[in-house]
């Protein structure tokens, strides 16, 4: 089922002083709500803006969203939702099979409401992204994005460029894992004082600072470090940069 999201419930036209009409920004509101079985999956793939996403009590799916864009663009790359099976998909710059214009992007503000027990797929290039209070897995990816992630309690993959990433573990049951990778950006990956797991720490020039004892058992220097926290378990976290620090809060 797919529900194309083309109307604008307020357009305002922002005029660029003597700009040609061609330049003339117009902003359009997506607001939608969808049923949703919790447990399932909110995928979202967007490009530049920003991204908000937090967990409730409901059994809904609720986006609200502000594009802004030339009129056309807005016409013909649309913000598109649909249903398949237990996931929501939502892609912020859907483009008609017609569109033959290299300029394919739409700056989008993006803010979720979904159930708690949701699992994220989230991909974008230059959007911050936040979630708070999402209980299910997190699978984030982006480019020059900041990405923070707030009362986790499963698993996560994070990877990306030049962005930071900020990590606050609620809980860290056994079988979970924390996989987060950039490049230039730094982690900052907060877990429980009881966390217990494995820990891999892999870099070309940052540094690892933890709170928590790691028992090393092996290292080259304090660019490559492998070891276990408060006696390790099950679970496990593995981070990877280039040039970014990194640092484990308890």
């Amino acid at each position: 089922m797919s529900l194309t999201a083309r109307l604008s419930t307020a357009v305002l036209v922002t005029c660029l002083g003597a700009a040609p009409a061609l330049a003339q920004k117009v902003e359009e509101r997506v607001d939608r709500t969808l049923p949703f079985q919790s447990g399932g999956t909110v995928r979202l793939k967007t490009f530049s803006g920003k991204v908000e996403i937090r967990g409730t009590d409901g059994d809904q799916v609720v986006v609200h969203a502000v594009r802004r864009a030339e009129a056309d663009k807005l016409r013909d790359v649309t913000f598109d939702i649909r249903t398949e099976g237990s996931s929501i998909v939502i892609d912020a710059n859907h483009r008609d099979s017609g569109w033959r214009r290299n300029d394919n992007v739409v700056e989008a503000d993006i803010e979720l409401q979904v159930p708690r027990r949701t699992t994220l797929d989230v991909t974008t290039f230059s959007a911050p992204v936040t979630v708070r209070g999402v209980e299910g897995r997190h699978d984030i990816g982006g480019f020059s994005s900041t990405i923070r992630v707030e009362d986790a309690v499963q698993g996560l993959r994070v990877k990306t460029f030049s962005g930071d990433v900020i990590v606050a573990a609620r809980s860290w049951p056994d079988g979970q894992d924390i996989d987060v990778n950039t490049f230039s950006g730094g982690i900052d990956l907060t877990v429980p004082p009881d966390a217990r797991g494995s820990l891999a720490f892999n870099t070309f020039s940052g540094d690892l600072d933890s709170d928590l004892p790691i028992a090393v058992s092996r290292t080259r220097g304090r660019r490559n470090v492998e070891g276990t926290l408060n006696g390790g378990g099950s679970s496990s976290v593995r981070l990877k940069t280039f040039s970014g620090d990194a640092r484990v809060r308890r």
